[in-house]
């Protein structure tokens, strides 16, 4: 079973994520994503003022996960994301197999990618948009975070995005659906989050794919 959202193939990844130091986290929990009555994917996540790192979990058969851990900016951007993907379950103490990494830094308007995978190192540099918000497919997290960011500046109501699964940049619209829920518009799919007015993402849906995620 596929579940589609935008585009994305799993061909970036990056050095592994430090740990969050000695700052407290202030927010931490899981989505869990399904597809009518299957987990497609789950993801744990937490934050402090300055870091913002998870784990999306797929249930697919390669069985892949993708850690991922991104620096916070004060206007809610992520200048510098390390994603790590590996493939396989952990077992006896020793992790998946890694797949892939790669660490992808935003600067203005363009984005430095340098990720290493099977064909060695590779270092590209892609035009984006300014303050364009790193998307993964399935990561709620991250979503939240581009709501955080569009809270930032009251009067936006768009914000973009930059698919690390194929480097294109996508502009997203957000519209508020009645007073706890809003609708994320992205790449032609739509979103319909439950939001609380801190900007946090407590579940929604995908109505088109049958896809509810659910905060734990």
């Amino acid at each position: 079973m596929t579940i589609r959202a935008i585009p994305l193939a799993l061909t970036i990844a990056s050095a592994a994520p430090t740990l969050l130091g000695a700052q407290s986290v202030s927010d931490s929990g899981t989505f869990v994503v399904r597809h009518g009555r299957d987990t497609v994917a789950t993801e744990q996540f937490s934050r402090t003022d300055t870091k913002l790192e998870g784990t999306l979990t797929l249930r697919n058969a390669k069985r892949t996960s993708q850690r991922w851990s991104a620096v916070v900016a004060p206007d809610a951007t992520l200048p510098l994301i390390d994603v790590t993907v590996r493939e396989g379950s952990d077992s006896g103490g020793r992790a998946g197999r890694v797949v892939q990494r790669a660490r992808v830094i935003f600067k203005e308007d363009s984005v430095a990618v340098d990720a290493v995978g099977g064909d060695g190192l590779q270092t590209r540099i892609f035009q984006t948009d300014r303050g364009a918000v790193p998307y993964l497919n399935l990561s709620f997290a991250l979503l939240e975070q581009a709501v955080r960011r569009a809270r930032v500046s009251p009067d936006t109501t768009q914000v973009a995005f930059f698919n690390l699964g194929g480097g294109q940049t996508l502009s997203a619209r957000l519209s508020p659906l009645g007073t706890d829920s809003l609708i994320l518009d992205i790449g032609g799919v739509q979103y319909r989050l439950r939001v609380d007015p801190a900007g946090r993402v407590l579940g929604g849906r995908i109505p088109a794919q049958d896809v509810v995620v659910e905060r734990q």
